[in-house]
């Protein structure tokens, strides 16, 4: 394990060539009761992006309307909403919505609804749904496309298994995965133990995605194929203290020009931002910040269009702070950190996108506690 040098700097995210990337905070939203996560799609076909925001603490789940930002509800008594992924599966031109909600970390306490949203018509009125399962402490729902063809499967993971206890939550968690139209469960796997906080489809290698899960064994990837169970692989064991203080809690992929990397938050809910970066056969895992208090929101992303991907990273905890954490070089040897929100937002999720058409990418995060909805809005280098 490896702590690189860290720069500190603030307001402006200062670029290799000297010059500044600028962003202005804009609030879409104030109301929220506690935000979790964040989602981006098209739901209403104009082609725009517009935002779910998943409130743990409502009973309804609303949408924000792209460009304008006008609030809708997408679904009606849904407590405990947690996490929501979508995709257009039948092909009518409108995604459908998969939503888990009445969450809770223990399996005795959480229903566990799985239902799939879909569209009446208007977009604007709440949508339809329809149960598929239920799954104790359902936590995390993404569509995955394992070869390429454009033909995705939902995948679902609770956070633990159903024997699972705090502090440790000794058993084993399932990641189960249903073909559209039949919504049969599969068990895609079952060998993580503990914790299993991420699930992340990636583009590894050739046409399919494959799964990346963060938890307190630390980062493994599946390749999905035609059979159960898939096949996985163990690529670092994350934060190396006992749990639950150990593994990691959420990754997502990013790219040094043509080298990839992983970036992390560690251990679950931790202080840590961590890079990983592969040599040879194996992967350096590198601290950038310890700074954090109950750290969860984590995206990637080119946002000055020099061809390597920033860091977003936030957290939830006392002294909420937003960070962007940017590669000196294509080498990752060095970062430097920007502070983007200074106790404007206790990010539980963000997302990094063009929002405003300008073809620059923006940052969009939720906040738990401060129970808001902001967008940073790149307005591209200072001028010199």
């Amino acid at each position: 394990m490896k702590t690189v040098p860290v720069l500190f700097c603030s307001l402006m995210l200062m670029l290799a060539a000297g010059a500044q990337t600028r962003f202005e905070s804009r609030t879409i939203c104030q109301d929220l009761q506690y935000g979790y996560q964040l989602t981006s799609v098209d739901l209403n076909g104009d082609g725009r992006k517009d935002l779910i925001a998943v409130d743990e603490r409502a009973k309804d789940l609303a949408w924000f309307q792209s460009p304008g930002w006008e609030r809708h509800i997408l679904a009606r008594d849904v407590p405990r909403a947690i996490n929501i992924d979508c995709w257009d599966y039948d092909g009518d031109g409108i995604p459908e919505c998969a939503l888990g909600y009445h969450f809770e970390t223990n399996p005795e306490k959480s229903e566990g609804n799985l239902v799939l949203l879909k569209s009446g018509g208007r977009v604007v009125d709440p949508w339809t749904p329809r149960e598929i399962d239920r799954v104790p402490t359902v936590h995390r729902l993404r569509w995955l496309d394992p070869t390429g063809s454009g033909k995705k499967l939902l995948v679902v993971s609770p956070l633990v298994g159903l024997q699972a206890r705090a502090p440790l939550y000794e058993d084993f968690a399932p990641v189960y995965a249903y073909i559209p139209g039949e919504w049969k469960r599969e068990t895609a796997f079952q060998d993580r133990r503990g914790i299993l906080h991420a699930v992340i489809p990636v583009a590894w290698k050739g046409k399919g995605q494959g799964l990346l899960t963060a938890g307190f064994d630390g980062l493994h990837l599946y390749s999905p194929s035609a059979g159960f169970p898939w096949k996985g692989i163990r690529l670092h064991p994350g934060d190396p203290r006992p749990c639950p203080e150990c593994g990691s809690s959420e990754a997502r992929m990013g790219t040094l020009g043509k080298k990839r990397f992983l970036a992390a938050i560690e251990p679950w809910h931790g202080s840590q931002v961590v890079v990983y970066q592969e040599e040879g056969p194996d992967w350096k895992r590198t601290i950038l910040d310890t700074s954090m208090v109950n750290g969860h929101a984590l995206a990637t992303g080119d946002v000055d269009g020099d061809g390597r991907d920033e860091i977003v990273a936030g957290f939830r905890g006392k002294g909420y702070q937003l960070y962007l954490f940017k590669a000196k070089d294509s080498r990752g040897a060095e970062w430097v950190r920007t502070l983007l929100d200074d106790g404007g937002i206790a990010a539980a999720d963000c997302k990094v996108e063009d929002f405003t058409g300008d073809r620059k990418p923006d940052i969009v995060c939720i906040g738990a506690s401060t129970a808001n909805l902001k967008m940073y809005v790149n307005l591209g280098p200072a001028s010199r």
